[in-house]
């Protein structure tokens, strides 16, 4: 029976206050070798953002139907937040237990970690929580965010103290997969999307760290997200230059280099438009006072969770490309609901007054199809009342076409799942009240 995790954490918590794509130094560790891992997928959970109620019920329940694996839960990130974490984690992995899910910790060292010792006694607390995720050689798993190297030695002050053997997959934010491996020799190492970088940057920087892994025998998790916007701030204002392509393009070319597992970045940050899970609850009248920080809109990112189950498959099965099975067909679109350069009309906004986000200049005015399809069909979009239709092949195929203002309307040449597909997605306006850059997905 574990002691209360405030009890454990007592002394920690005094340091506180102080365009168309289709079918697309060394260290010491226990990690096994890449050849002893199990294809595994996991989602990014962001312990700042709750559930209602504090209910990881709902969340647990729709990633294990997706075939995920596990949160990684990002701890850490903000100071102010920390003395509640813990009691928000500890809730976590009870709930976990109770529905025999897994999770593991993703350390966050960007800010408000206030050192090794936390890392030490988060984690062997939870080592033998039942919901304690753990690799096919049977260590437990341990991550980190991070944009610098935090101020301690992973190895010495965190993985030798840890009472249990460890697979560390730290977080790197790096291009250079070569010094990559040469710095954490012996570790992960776990990947990002880089904001700045080409659909074919990107790829080739995936394609250099499968190189690496291959080389080195050491495992290699590939993070993976559907959008990027984030406008908290006049300089923390940008979307993520490859546009739709970190989703659907960017899943196909990791299919094809098989990394040991993949982490969806994320479930539920709301804060940079990358969720995957149910949208933010804040109440649309709070969403409308000039002051709020939930800039994204709360919009729908449903088709994105749906996505993942597709893939996940096709990962786990050592798959190359989609299949899918005529009871499982879907098909999708997500798109933007205001033109990319368009400010927001209402001057109370104080962030209308900020410029256009970094990389904008990339991002198209575009609606994005994906089908999954058993055999070939016709896809048909109504954009703003204008037609397109795309002749979608069996497996994954993907289409963009550029947006009429008005409503969307998606529909196809035959039945899907039995029944006729007639989605319809809320308007594209040529001129949103306050700035929008976050997409629906449905």
């Amino acid at each position: 029976m574990r002691s209360s995790i405030w009890t454990a954490l007592h002394g920690i918590f005094l340091v506180i206050s102080s365009t168309p794509t289709a079918g697309l130094p060394q260290l010491q560790t226990n990690i096994p070798r890449a050849a002893s891992t199990t294809p595994m997928v996991f989602a990014h959970y962001m312990i700042a953002f709750q559930p209602p109620n504090l209910d990881y019920t709902n969340d647990i329940k729709l990633a294990k139907a997706a075939g995920i694996d596990a949160f990684a839960v990002d701890y850490g990130g903000w100071s102010s937040g920390l003395p509640y974490f813990a009691h928000y984690l500890d809730v976590f992995y009870k709930t976990a237990e109770k529905l025999d899910f897994k999770l593991f910790l993703c350390m966050d060292v960007t800010s408000g970690l206030p050192g090794a010792d936390m890392v030490v006694n988060l984690t062997n607390f939870y080592a033998g929580s039942s919901a304690q995720m753990k690799d096919a050689a049977g260590n437990i798993f341990l991550s980190s965010f991070e944009n610098d190297a935090p101020p301690w030695n992973w190895q010495t002050d965190v993985v030798d103290k840890i009472n249990a053997p460890v697979t560390f997959l730290p977080g790197t934010l790096s291009e250079d997969a070569e010094y990559t491996a040469s710095t954490n020799q012996g570790y992960g190492p776990f990947t990002w999307v880089h904001p700045a970088s080409s659909v074919s940057q990107e790829n080739d920087t995936d394609t250099a760290f499968a190189a690496q892994r291959d080389a080195n025998g050491n495992p290699w998790m590939a993070g993976i997200a559907p959008w990027f916007f984030r406008r908290t701030a006049s300089d923390m204002n940008w979307f993520h230059a490859q546009d739709s392509s970190i989703w659907v393009n960017r899943w196909v070319d990791l299919l094809n280099l098989k990394p040991n597992y993949i982490e969806i970045v994320t479930w539920n940050d709301f804060s940079e438009s990358t969720y995957i899970g149910p949208s933010d609850r804040t109440p649309a009248s709070v969403l409308k006072e000039p002051t709020t920080t939930d800039y994204y809109g709360n919009l729908d990112h449903t088709a994105f969770l749906k996505m993942t189950s597709f893939f996940v498959k096709a990962f786990k099965a050592g798959q190359t490309q989609v299949t899918v099975d005529p009871s499982e067909e879907d098909v999708f679109m997500f798109y933007r609901l205001q033109p990319v350069n368009a400010m927001g009309s209402d001057s109370s906004y104080p962030d209308n007054a900020w410029p256009l986000p970094k990389n904008a200049s990339y991002i198209q005015d575009n609606v994005y199809i994906v089908s999954f399809l058993a055999s070939d069909a016709t896809v048909y979009l109504s954009s703003g009342g204008q037609p397109w239709q795309m002749d979608a092949s069996a497996g994954v195929s993907k289409g963009t076409v550029a947006f009429t203002l008005g409503d969307q309307i998606l529909t196809a040449s035959r039945d899907i799942q039995g029944a006729v597909l007639n989605k319809t997605g809320p308007p594209i306006q040529g001129q949103l009240q306050r700035y929008q850059g976050n997409i629906v997905a449905i």
